[in-house]
């Protein structure tokens, strides 16, 4: 029987790739690899975004079959200061959340590497239906609640600059989701400021909706990344790979529109209603808005938090963002899963090259 040379060489390279993509038996492997993510919804937390669509449909757990390895998630309702404490305690090996605490984590000492963006988050706010607030500008004396030290409260601050006011001409109400909601249905705050766990609040009539971060491009959105410790990178740094292939695979199936409905029905157990996804994410790529890489676009916003986080007395000590960013794990990923080309590189502004 006569080969095909040229067949046979492909198949041969098929293979190869293959076997450097599988983690190696030969080097040590995790027992358990523990994930966390910000937590929302009543009783059972669940989060909405990359992870927890790489946790739904086993994107992660998949690149160790055949291996003892085990992957655990866990959904901090008490969103980045929560994790920060996990992640001080030991707890964590891989984190996604908002780039306002992880960069105060890594400021305060935690041993981080910033390995991928998590992609936007669309941030919204909603005031109380008594009340003629029409617009960011209408917040100018009003008491608005968020929890601070969160991409939420970078993403206020950004909102009132752009129509001209500054943090003095509002109060800040610092306050976790949950009082968040009681807060704005007492009539103690006036508005409330945060994601599309609050959309739920206009379904029941409690606020009307104003702003939508939307509005001002890119550059409005809430950001953030997927993190590892520093450890974990050293010593299992094939298995570092091994996870961002999973994660990246989680990437491309949400940014394949013909499971648009399947990835909202999966971030719809945060107990934010199916439909609301549908709206939120109306004319909307999710591709667009879930882009992965480590562009200018990512430097450019991360500076940006570093300077916000100064100015809030949030950090004392500078960080080395070229040092904290690492995305040789992320490269070759990208380049084990052929997806090297899929998502486009941005300049500082957002714009595509």
């Amino acid at each position: 029987m006569l080969i095909n040379r040229r067949h046979f060489t492909a198949a041969l390279a098929s293979l190869s790739s293959l076997a450097l993509a599988r983690p190696s038996s030969a080097q040590a492997l995790p027992s358990l690899i523990r994930f966390g993510d910000v937590g929302f919804g009543l009783g059972t937390p669940f989060g909405q975004g990359i992870l927890s669509v790489a946790d739904a449909k086993g994107f992660i757990a998949k690149e160790f079959d055949g291996t003892p390895v085990k992957v655990q998630f866990t959904y901090f309702t008490g969103t980045g200061p929560a994790i920060n404490e996990a992640l001080a305690n030991s707890q964590l090996d891989f984190a996604s959340y908002g780039s306002v605490p992880n960069a105060i984590g890594k400021a305060n000492g935690l041993p981080t590497k910033l390995l991928l963006s998590y992609g936007g988050t669309n941030m919204f706010a909603g005031t109380r239906p008594d009340l003629p607030i029409r617009s960011i500008a209408d917040l100018k004396g009003k008491r608005v609640t968020l929890q601070k030290a969160t991409i939420l409260h970078w993403g206020l601050i950004r909102a009132l600059q752009e129509a001209g006011l500054s943090e003095k001409d509002v109060t800040i109400v610092d306050l976790k989701n949950a009082d968040q909601f009681a807060a704005i249905a007492a009539k103690s705050v006036d508005a409330i400021f945060g994601a599309s766990y609050i959309l739920p609040l206009r379904e029941k009539g409690i606020i009307n909706l104003f702003y939508n971060s939307r509005d001002l491009g890119p550059r409005g959105s809430g950001f953030g990344a997927i993190l590892s410790t520093d450890d974990f990178a050293k010593q299992y740094p094939e298995a570092t790979t091994a996870v961002l292939r999973g994660i990246l695979r989680a990437d491309a199936y949400i940014a394949d529109e013909a499971n648009r409905d399947e990835v909202f029905k999966i971030w719809s157990r945060t107990g934010t209603p199916f439909e609301l996804f549908k709206t939120e994410y109306e004319g909307l790529s999710l591709k667009e808005a879930y882009n992965p890489l480590i562009d200018e676009f990512f430097y450019n916003r991360y500076r940006s938090v570093l300077t916000f986080n100064k100015e809030q007395k949030l950090i004392r000590n500078d960080i080395d963002l070229n040092a904290w960013v690492d995305d040789s794990f992320l490269t070759k990923a990208l380049e084990q899963t052929g997806l090297q080309n899929f998502w486009p590189q941005r300049r500082d502004n957002g714009s595509v090259i």
